[in-house]
């Protein structure tokens, strides 16, 4: 038992040792106060060090997709990929925790969006239970909470949304069904973005669908609400054209790749 835990203690070491480093070198590159872009990692969960690279980054929106089986919330896309220790608590709640705690990298707030991809006032259910033991992360404490926790993917119907509690937002997903929306608890509106546009995001985004977007954009931005398109392409042309657009979360699967693509183009303008 003792080598076992001297062993899991040198482990966790070294991940802390490792986290640590990640942050020191991204925070010689991206100047944290200057940033005037906001990026989404798509698929946190998928990267050989989930949350710690995107948090490394300063990302403003982390996704994490989770899964209600057997009474837990596992991090997963799909059941056949669970695996037993991955759960929201030990890849997403502890490693926020932890950073709070410890005063370890930037603690600028950031949304946690959760994409249940179970049904969804069970899962809901489960991930109140979840989060209570972390609830100062996500509660203000003479300021702005550390994370907002945004649920995607499978939601209660939107007048629903005003029986869960303030800490608990949602991500709405239509420009066309706008009305007697509950603002209050929506923090974002997303789109996925092929319904809209065919770009590759190498040459120059076709006309027309440049103004499709637009109008959707339009729309969030007079509902006072931020937007983020999922699908898009994953280009730094597309990631400084959608940000030029008015698009307010850029989505990736390159947290690192644009943010410094971004901080060069960007910081100094």
């Amino acid at each position: 038992m003792v080598n076992l835990n001297i062993s899991r203690f040198l482990a966790q070491s070294q991940v802390y040792t490792l986290v640590i480093f990640i942050i020191f070198l991204s925070s010689l590159h991206v100047p944290v106060q200057a940033q005037t872009f906001k990026v989404h990692s798509h698929n946190d969960y998928i990267r050989n060090i989930p949350f710690w690279e995107a948090y490394a980054n300063n990302v403003a929106s982390i996704e994490v997709d989770v899964i209600l089986k057997d009474d837990k919330l596992y991090v997963a896309h799909e059941e056949a990929s669970i695996h037993p220790r991955r759960t929201l608590e030990s890849l997403y709640l502890e490693p926020i925790q932890k950073a709070r705690d410890l005063n370890i990298g930037h603690l600028n707030p950031f949304i946690l969006l959760i994409d249940f991809k179970t049904e969804a006032h069970s899962t809901l259910e489960k991930l109140l239970e979840v989060v209570e033991p972390y609830r100062e992360i996500c509660t203000a404490q003479n300021g702005e909470a550390l994370i907002t926790l945004v649920i995607s993917g499978n939601r209660p119907e939107k007048r629903d949304y005003i029986k869960f509690p303030s800490y608990i937002l949602f991500d709405y997903q239509s420009v066309s069904d706008t009305s007697d929306l509950p603002l209050d608890k929506i923090a974002m509106i997303s789109l996925n973005f092929r319904h809209l546009s065919s770009w590759d995001g190498k040459d120059e985004i076709d006309e027309n669908e440049k103004i499709k977007l637009l109008e959707a954009i339009n729309i969030a931005h007079s509902l006072q609400k931020p937007i983020r398109f999922w699908a898009t392409p994953d280009t730094p042309a597309a990631w400084l054209t959608l940000h030029e657009m008015g698009v307010d979360y850029i989505n990736t699967d390159d947290p690192y790749g644009a943010t410094q693509y971004l901080s060069r183009k960007l910081v100094n303008h």
